[in-house]
């Protein structure tokens, strides 16, 4: 998959995203059979919940901008109710952002109650304002409260669509009509009806916004999703290639060594190619199913010397020398795993190409991590006539990048090879 077609949302996505909305409360724990497409359709919900931290934060921020702004223009006049209904406001908002930033969310079936449950809450305060403010400052003191609905039109518009959003916006019209009935303002006032346009546009931005919010959102989340299945697929086609390498090919190139002309080494020879089989099947399966081998340790030296036991079978004779190693620079399991993995397979190459039998392992602490070098003094090769091959690129120095490391390989002819292993503490 291109990352051209990666970025590019499928046909309808932000349609259906516009006209639906997202559930933006719930926050669903996923089946380990889950398909696909319900992981993201989870990740998405999870992405868009944090989206109606706008709301609620333009809400703590709004409401006592317009409040100080009414006051500026209108001094202290119904200063105690629109006081009130500020520091409740903002209260009320401060928990929620708490809940949505440290809950766990709820289940789906409770969003249009607490959806409904702030649509109230902005209805009873804006009526209260409406009654109690004196008529000459009743339409700025209703705009201070409709800081409330604002906010619940924005959220809306993201949990439910914006067709929903829309209808509330058309039943904004005649609620308007029933602030000015209820505070004893003619409904044919200049000034309430200046106010009153005034308001509804500023739920068309919020209607506007928060579309805007949730495309980013949606999209965004799904781009990010689908470039890390995409990374996760790579590296799992990389990491079956490596175990194929590591594992099944270097057992069939054992038998194909294991040759002879002389027929009374038939049932020695026979016996080793069991032995290694069945050697190989058993490592295979732990790389299968990710389990550490039998008598694996927290220590690296303790890793190379079953290691060192391992490679013996091949004929290999392997000197470990492990200097002292600071505590504090015990490696991760990560790091660990691959360390040892890349030595394997440095040691095979050896094995294979180095023509001969004997290898220095020396462990030690270098550069802020710990270096592990294999030396022997075998026939080498030249570095500029031999490529590196699939071993040494992936088996050894991708394997070691991808967790902080790298590795060198030195080599002349005539005069063996160094190998030199690095990975982060």
């Amino acid at each position: 998959m291109s990352e051209r077609g990666i970025g590019a949302p499928p046909a309808g996505f932000v349609r259906a995203l516009l006209r639906g909305g997202s559930p933006v409360f719930a926050g669903p724990s996923m089946p380990e059979s889950a398909t696909i497409e319900e992981i993201g359709e989870s990740m998405l919900a999870r992405a868009c919940r944090y989206s109606v931290l706008g709301a609620l934060l333009y809400r703590i921020a709004a409401f006592p901008k317009v409040l100080v702004g009414f006051l500026t223009a209108n001094g202290a006049i119904a200063l105690a109710p629109l006081l009130s209904t500020s520091i409740v406001a903002v209260a009320l908002n401060v928990v929620a952002a708490g809940w949505v930033l440290r809950g766990p969310g709820i289940r789906a079936s409770m969003i249009g109650r607490i959806l409904a449950a702030d649509l109230a809450i902005g209805v009873v305060i804006t009526l209260i304002v409406a009654v109690t403010a004196p008529d000459p400052v009743q339409a700025f003191a209703v705009d201070v409260a409709w800081t409330w609905v604002v906010g619940t039109i924005a959220l809306c518009t993201v949990t439910y669509g914006v067709p929903y959003a829309l209808w509330l916006l058309l039943a904004a019209v005649p609620f308007r009509a029933l602030l000015s009935w209820v505070g004893g303002i003619p409904l044919d006032d200049e000034l309430a009806l200046r106010r009153s346009i005034g308001c509804l546009i500023a739920l068309v931005v919020a209607i506007v916004t928060a579309s805007a919010f949730l495309i980013v959102v949606g999209v965004g989340g799904r781009f990010a999703l689908l470039t890390g299945l995409r990374r996760g697929q790579q590296a799992e086609r990389q990491r079956t290639r490596r175990i194929m390498h590591d594992s099944v090919l270097q057992t069939l190139e054992a038998l194909g060594m294991a040759t002879s002309k002389d027929d009374s080494r038939a049932p020695e020879l026979l016996a080793q190619v069991r032995a290694a089989a069945r050697a190989q099947a058993a490592e295979l399966r732990r790389e299968l199913t990710e389990a550490e081998p039998p008598g694996a340790s927290a220590s690296l030296a303790a890793d190379l010397a079953h290691l060192a036991a391992e490679m013996a079978r091949d004929g290999l004779h392997t000197q470990l020398v492990a200097a002292e190693i600071d505590q504090d620079y015990a490696l991760s399991q990560a790091r660990r795993t691959a360390m040892r993995d890349a030595v394997r397979e440095a040691l095979r190459n050896t094995v294979k190409h180095a023509g001969t039998k004997q290898v220095v392992l020396r462990v030690e602490e270098r550069d802020g991590g710990i270096a592990v070098v294999a030396r022997d003094h075998g026939q080498g090769f030249s570095t500029a006539d031999r490529p590196p091959g699939f071993g040494i690129k992936q088996s050894i120095m991708a394997r070691l990048a991808e967790v902080g490391g790298r590795g060198t390989v030195e080599s002349t002819p005539g005069r063996g090879t160094r190998v030199t292993l690095w990975v982060p503490r």
